[in-house]
């Protein structure tokens, strides 16, 4: 994590001095337990690789790795009694659960890291419409947000939480597969499997 704070120092004292401290709450969160251990960390790492399949330029493939490295920082004020639930949510945990983009607005409001914010305020949004917390579709929904998504989705898939286990590598990938253009995006998920593939092909 911390390598980014020098590449991204050119940017402002601001931004470089903001960093540690946020960066610091998300390593809280991934170490809370074993579930969840590292989760930002391969989060961006798959986002890092997917944004660069895309052809993004590469200072849009570092604020892409930044975003999701941060992209959970707001569940650092949800109840642990919520984030630990071995069961299904209630429908008022479901509601306190859905505030954590924004509260991670709030947590980068003077980072001067003003598009990674809307980034991750966005990246539980769907191009179908039916996502939170604006209930934006398609377009309207950053190609940066949407990215996050899928790479979000698929760690919690492949990796065992206190309310499943995991459902493996292949069964996430037909799960991708078969939303896309409802809960993920299209172009996105396309990427994103030619990344997961062609690391199956570097292990064998």
């Amino acid at each position: 994590m911390d390598e980014l704070i020098p590449r991204l120092a050119d940017r402002g004292r601001t931004v470089a001095d903001s960093l540690g401290h946020v960066l610091g709450i998300a390593r809280k969160i991934d170490s809370r337990d074993g579930g969840t251990k590292r989760h930002s960390q391969v989060v961006a790492r798959y986002a890092e690789l997917t944004a660069r399949e895309l052809g993004l330029p590469e200072d849009v493939v570092d604020d892409i790795r930044l975003a999701g490295l941060l992209h959970d920082v707001g569940k650092s004020e949800i109840p642990e009694r919520i984030l630990a639930k071995p069961g299904p949510l209630s429908a008022i945990e479901w509601l306190e659960m859905r505030r954590h983009p924004w509260i991670a607005v709030e947590l980068l409001e003077d980072s001067g890291l003003d598009q990674i914010r809307e980034w991750i305020y966005c990246h539980h949004e769907r191009p179908d419409g039916n996502g939170y917390p604006r209930g934006l579709s398609g377009d309207e929904i950053p190609l940066e947000a949407r990215i996050l998504a899928v790479a979000d989705a698929y760690e919690a898939m492949t990796n065992d939480r206190v309310y499943r286990a995991s459902i493996g590598k292949y069964r996430a990938c037909e799960e991708l597969r078969s939303c896309a253009g409802g809960q993920f995006d299209e172009v996105v998920v396309e990427a994103f499997l030619r990344v997961v593939e062609r690391e199956d092909a570097d292990e064998a």
